[in-house]
């Protein structure tokens, strides 16, 4: 009896040896699928590792004698580390970048310019030619001059009236001056009338003496207006003063008169 416990007992650990036998062989001789090893992903910050898909081991057929392997028991499956789990063979996509908007002016619309006015210049109406003022004629000739020229009171200031005038002539000299014709010159709108010219002294190779002279006369203008008068000398011979072709000379400034 003690005989067929120790046969038993040494058959029970020869097995156990047999068994542990074969599961080394077996871990030692590992599949392809077994012995792949996942690579550790690179270092990628935007991207995902790569993928390591296992390889898959065809399942030898049941009753296949072509593998020369008999089944391994199926605790030794039990034992087979687990494979890697997979991962998704689709890498994400990345999201594009967002656009960051631009702050983009908006047009302001603008009306249209107006037209420019364009201002015409005033015409400036054309001025009418000022005639300058006849200055007055010089007052005295060779030493002579008129102390006194006036208009007297009892003057006919109408067309052919006796228009009564009186002068003295002073002689500044000390001695006899010649002359030839002296009197009184009327003028109307600026212009001396010597055909209305009036004689009231003189005629050829006349003198006036150191004390000079006195005395009164009339002269008749047949239109009316405005005219002056004025006491005149002439030197150039009693014919030619007459007849207007001498110089005369002012002893006198104008008087104005106005004959209706």
């Amino acid at each position: 009896m003690i005989r067929k416990q120790t046969s038993a007992a040494v058959a029970a650990f020869l097995l156990s040896i047999l068994l542990i036998g074969c599961g080394g062989a077996a871990d030692t001789t590992e599949t392809p699928a077994e012995t792949t090893v996942a690579q550790a992903p690179a270092a990628n910050p935007t991207k995902p590792p790569p993928v390591v898909v296992a390889a898959d081991t065809a399942t030898p057929a049941a009753g296949d004698e072509s593998t020369g392997a008999s089944d391994a028991p199926a605790e030794n499956a039990a034992d087979a580390p687990a494979l890697p789990t997979p991962l998704p063979t689709v890498a994400p996509t990345e999201a594009p970048p967002t656009a960051v908007p631009t702050d983009t002016p908006v047009p302001t619309a603008v009306p249209p310019t107006a037209a420019p006015v364009v201002v015409q210049p005033t015409a400036v109406p054309p001025t009418a030619t000022v005639v300058p003022p006849t200055p007055a004629p010089q007052v005295g000739a060779n030493g002579l001059i008129a102390t006194n020229f006036a208009i007297q009171s009892r003057a006919e200031l109408t067309v052919n009236g006796s228009v009564w005038f009186e002068f003295t002539v002073a002689n500044q000299t000390g001695g006899e001056v010649s002359y030839n014709a002296l009197g009184v010159m009327p003028r109307k709108n600026g212009v001396d009338r010597g055909d209305w010219y009036q004689q009231s002294y003189g005629g050829p190779d006349s003198t006036i003496k150191p004390g000079g002279l006195s005395w009164e006369d009339r002269i008749k203008l047949p239109e009316a207006g405005d005219y002056t008068l004025r006491l005149v000398i002439c030197f150039d011979g009693f014919d030619a003063c007459l007849t207007q072709r001498g110089t005369w000379h002012s002893l006198s400034p104008e008087i104005p008169v106005t004959i209706r």
